[in-house]
């Protein structure tokens, strides 16, 4: 399965700052608010780790809400599971992302491929 989406990093930056540490919160683990406000363009890479969450439910085809995935890079973007459940369904399964951005934005997509059944 494949999951692809692009945001604007200028709406994350309206939502940010119309509803504060309440948006974040919700969307985004403690880690990766502590990554991106380390950045420059932080709404840039807040943009970025919502398009790879999206995506990855799009391909998914089911969300287990925003904080059950967690965006992590130093490199290559990976996604690291947080839900039990979600780990637990997800075994077997290959988790591939691709992240690019411009100044205003992002797009991800995740390819979902079971790995279970290849030799």
């Amino acid at each position: 399965m494949i999951g692809i989406d692009i945001v604007k990093a200028s709406r994350i930056e309206k939502a940010i700052k119309r509803w504060g540490d309440g948006f974040a919160d919700k969307i985004f683990t403690e880690n990766e608010k502590q990554y991106c406000e380390n950045k420059i363009n932080k709404y840039q890479c807040y943009a970025a780790r919502f398009a790879v969450k999206e995506s990855f439910y799009k391909a998914k085809n089911h969300n287990y809400g925003w904080k059950a995935i967690e965006v992590r890079t130093g490199g290559k973007p990976v996604i690291k599971i947080l839900n039990k459940q979600l780990e637990e369904e997800m075994k077997g399964i290959k988790i591939h992302v691709s992240l690019s951005h411009t100044n205003d934005t992002a797009i991800a997509a995740v390819l979902l491929v079971d790995s279970s059944n290849q030799s």
